[in-house]
């Protein structure tokens, strides 16, 4: 009699060496582009994230297209605004829902308006509008301040959306610590809104385990390719000072620790590179998703780095497919309804 496994993967995506010859020129470029340059907790935070604006960090300069619209949206604090980026389709079709969207950069980098090139492809192509939540940073702004302007903001588009954008709120996301803050956002509207059902998620390489799990000491590079685990602890102790690894592993800190049982789980799109320290995250989360009874795509791109989805498609053709892949979803989602 044979034997069949009741979880299978895709082995051979997994292996060292895996990926394009393409891929592995480009990593050693980002390496080598990260080794000339100071990490963000040498020179301090305000200083970095204007380095990035600039495109003087691995990452490409942040432009802000004309289409996009910032606005803002009340928080849980009087005269405090939670400013937000409005991208709405420019295909001549009418949008059929409305993506949270929620950016990356360790609690610590980044903003609403530096994604709009990618944010506006996702409008035009998955023909949806767009909101990118503008959530505090650290270590300014330490747990629990960000994730509560992401459930502030989620509210407030549940309650507003459709009178103000003509679209409802359908679907949450984001890239990295992004998507750690989506899966939280996720759970809060689990306790505030639980008769209320999202069409879907679209978690980019997110961390959801703060405690670490064990990719994160395993993965080790001649030097760092975008994330490694020292940078993984500053950007924790920045955005969870002083926690406990019990801290740590509380579910309103590292999802990965919420019991899925019990209530409907929406479909979820997860997508992570080999070469990401975070990798075990997206796997053991999507796993844990699917015996919760939740649809899981899992989309695994050999040699991709963290980070991959915000480089130039052009150039980096697993960030196209990924974007392909994460608009496809997003489309079936929004039909299936």
């Amino acid at each position: 009699m044979a034997l069949h496994s009741d979880l299978t993967l895709d082995a051979s995506k997994f292996q060292p060496g895996t990926g394009s010859e393409e891929v592995k020129k480009f990593n050693e470029f980002l390496i080598d582009k990260m080794k000339s340059g100071p990490k963000w907790f040498q020179v301090g935070a305000a200083k970095y994230r204007e380095m990035r604006l600039k495109g003087e960090t691995v990452f490409p300069p942040a432009v802000v297209l004309d289409r996009g619209k910032s606005f803002s949206i009340p928080s849980r604090d009087d005269g405090r605004p939670i400013p937000c980026r409005l991208m709405r389709p420019e295909n001549g079709k009418e949008a059929k829902a409305l993506f949270m969207h929620i950016h990356g950069g360790g609690w610590v980098l980044s903003s609403e308006t530096e994604t709009d090139v990618i944010l506006a492809q996702i409008a035009d192509d998955a023909n949806v509008v767009v909101v990118s939540v503008g959530y505090r940073l650290a270590p300014e702004n330490p747990y629990p301040k960000g994730p509560e302007d992401c459930f502030d903001a989620v509210e407030f588009l549940l309650d507003n959306a459709k009178q103000e954008f003509g679209v409802g709120l359908q679907f949450l996301g984001g890239e990295s610590a992004g998507a750690h803050l989506a899966m939280l956002t996720y759970l809060h509207l689990e306790y505030s809104r639980p008769t209320f059902h999202l069409s879907g998620l679209v978690l980019n390489y997110g961390v959801f385990d703060l405690s670490f799990l064990p990719h994160v000491e395993n993965y080790v590079k001649r030097d760092t390719l975008i994330l490694d685990k020292e940078l993984m602890e500053h950007y924790r102790e920045a955005f969870c000072p002083g926690m406990s690894v019990e801290q740590l592993r509380d579910p309103s800190v590292s999802p990965l620790y919420h019991d899925f049982h019990g209530s409907p789980l929406p479909p979820v799109m997860f997508t992570c590179g080999t070469e990401d320290c975070l990798l075990d995250d997206t796997v053991m989360m999507s796993v844990k998703w699917q015996m919760g009874g939740g649809k899981a795509v899992v989309k695994i791109f050999p040699g991709a780095p963290h980070g991959f989805t915000l480089f130039p498609q052009d150039k980096f053709p697993e960030a196209k497919e990924s974007f392909e892949a994460n608009c496809a979803f997003i489309r079936e989602m929004t039909e299936a309804e």
